[in-house]
């Protein structure tokens, strides 16, 4: 057993207790070196934690500062509460007030700026919030509140209030805002919209008036041309008859006085119908500038074909084929005096007439044995001159391309243009006058013996087409220059080289540029510009150019340009050759 140190000697015992004691001092020297560093590090995070907090502080003074500057720009504020603590609300609640800023608003405050027509309906959702309104839900109200100026404001609340809380209450959260601007706004664009409305109603009246309008004075123009017409037949036809005696009157007895006057009187009877008739058909011409020659001469044929000049006629002034044979010409006319006439002058001129009085006579009359050209009156029975010159060319064969000479009782252009559209080679205007029906007649018999639609004049020396013919259908370019009066056709040059020019020249930038959009735009409008003057190269040209791909365009680009410049001298030399001197 061990003994205990009191029993040790005396000098053991000192030496004992000087050690236990020297372990001591040393642990209390430990113990306050720890205790001063933990001071220490408590002091330094003191100091830390003070930091930390000033910029905590300074943070949210700034994000205070940024929201309360957030809810001036808004027009809002801002509030929070619950039953049992009552309610606070931002600062800016009273600049909305129109209070000093910093002014305290409280709840009797607020209720005192609400509008009287509203503080009863105001007072009973508030004090039924908690009972009525679903919770967790944002509610909306508005009302008006009088601002400390006077001034009437409209106000939005948001209001939503939870369901639960920590704390055991039922906080309010909400929003309040200024919505009296933009109440404004939506006034004046409702306002806005029932005037737009309003205006496109009035412009869908005005729409459907003006179609009304439109439709009635298009009955009302197809009225009068019909009547026109129907005049005009009444008139020309006589006339032509009476014209058509005097003529031949005149041929039997060359030195007669008083068969000279009749043929001058039915002449100036003639022109005097005329002149009416068109005076009466002015308002209904397109473009009368362009489509009324400058001059009236009676039977001249008009809109397709030029008369040839006396240099061109043979020496001999009879009609012959281009066998030297006398031409069978078919005359369809229904009215007997004209079908005498007529008959009579084409025999003086030459040929042999064969005589029907409808076209469907004139139509089987083609059907079965060769004619060199058909005169076919426009106004018949059973079936009209237009009807049968479109069965006609619809025939097989080569008998569908027989020359038809139209004659009409009357010169409205739609209809001569309808006619041509029919397949008619040129129209006569009754009365028909010798000369002209000869014109008509040479041209017809011309044509009759070129199958190919390519006059002699088309071919050089050699016997080979030149190169107008190559880029241009002749037939067609003659067309449209000689249905102008002289002086347009110059004008009508000059305006087709320019739009050919320009129009060439915006096309190869979209094509360089590959705008294929703008390509198909140009392109179109090009073609347009030349098929009105038989320009048939470019056209074709631009046929490849449709059917190529866009990436492929480049390549079409040089011969393009190559066809364009062609085409524009071309078309200046076969004006001077064919148009600038026809009359």
């Amino acid at each position: 057993m061990q003994s205990s140190w009191t029993e040790l000697p005396l000098e053991d015992q000192v030496e004992f207790l000087s050690r236990r004691l020297e372990r001591a001092t040393r642990a209390l020297d430990d113990a306050e070196t720890m205790l001063e560093q933990r001071m220490r590090d408590l002091a330094r995070a003191n100091g830390e934690l003070s930091k930390r907090e000033g910029e905590l502080v300074e943070r949210l003074n700034i994000e205070n500062r940024q929201l309360l500057s957030a809810q001036r720009t808004a027009r809002m504020a801002t509030i929070y509460g619950d039953p049992e603590s009552g309610y606070t609300v931002s600062a800016h609640l009273a600049v909305l007030l129109g209070l000093p800023q910093g002014s305290a608003v409280n709840m009797e405050r607020l209720i005192e700026a609400i509008h009287p027509l509203d503080k009863k309906r105001f007072l009973r959702v508030a004090g039924n919030f908690y009972e009525t309104f679903a919770p967790d839900i944002d509610h909306t109200f508005e009302h008006r509140v009088i601002r400390n100026d006077g001034a009437v404001r409209w106000f939005e609340w948001h209001v939503r209030r939870d369901s639960t809380s920590d704390l055991g209450r039922i906080p309010v959260f909400g929003s309040v805002r200024d919505v009296t601007e933009s109440r404004a706004n939506a006034r004046r664009i409702k306002a806005l919209q029932l005037r737009a409305e309003r205006r496109i109603d009035q412009l869908d009246r005005l729409t459907d008036a003006l179609a009304q309008a439109r439709f009635e004075t298009e009955e009302a123009l197809d009225k009068r041309n019909q009547f026109i017409s129907d005049v005009a037949h009444r008139i020309r036809t006589p006339m032509g008859g009476l014209t058509g005696a005097m003529e031949l009157l005149a041929q039997r007895y060359p030195g007669d006085d008083i068969a000279g006057r009749a043929l001058e009187a039915a002449d100036s009877l003639a022109a005097i119908a005329h002149s009416l008739i068109e005076a009466a058909d002015e308002t209904g011409r397109d473009d009368l500038a362009l489509d009324e020659p400058e001059t009236f001469e009676p039977g001249v044929a008009e809109a397709v074909r030029v008369e040839s000049n006396s240099s061109d006629r043979p020496d001999s002034s009879l009609l012959r084929t281009i066998d030297g044979e006398a031409p069978r010409i078919l005359l369809a006319e229904d009215t007997e005096s004209n079908s005498f006439i007529i008959s009579r002058l084409v025999e003086s001129l030459g040929g042999e007439v064969v005589t029907v009085f409808n076209g469907r006579d004139a139509l089987e009359a083609v059907r079965n044995e060769p004619f060199d050209a058909v005169l076919m009156d426009v106004m018949m029975p059973v079936m009209t001159g237009e009807e049968a010159t479109r069965a006609i060319r619809a025939l097989p064969g080569p008998r569908s391309g027989t020359p038809i000479i139209g004659i009409t009782a009357h010169s409205l252009q739609a209809e001569r243009k309808s006619l041509l559209a029919a397949g008619m080679s040129a129209c006569l205007v009754k009365p028909i006058r010798r000369d002209a029906l000869e014109a008509a007649l040479r041209e017809a018999l011309g044509a009759g013996a070129e199958p190919s639609g390519v006059s002699d004049e088309a071919y050089g020396a050699s016997g080979e087409p030149d190169a107008a013919d190559a880029l241009f259908d002749v037939e067609a370019f003659l067309e449209c220059f000689l249905v102008l009066p002289p002086s347009f056709r110059e004008r009508m040059l000059q305006a087709f080289t320019k739009d050919l020019t320009t129009n060439g020249e915006q096309l190869t930038l979209a094509i360089e540029a590959g705008d294929g959009d703008m390509t198909d735009k140009v392109a179109h409008r090009l073609k347009g510009i030349c098929l009105n003057v038989g320009a048939v190269a470019v056209v074709e040209e631009l046929r490849k150019l449709r059917e190529t791909p866009q990436e492929d365009h480049g390549a079409l680009l040089a011969p393009l340009r190559e066809v364009i410049a062609a085409t524009l001298a071309a078309s200046g030399d076969l004006y001077r050759d064919r148009v600038a001197h026809a009359q």
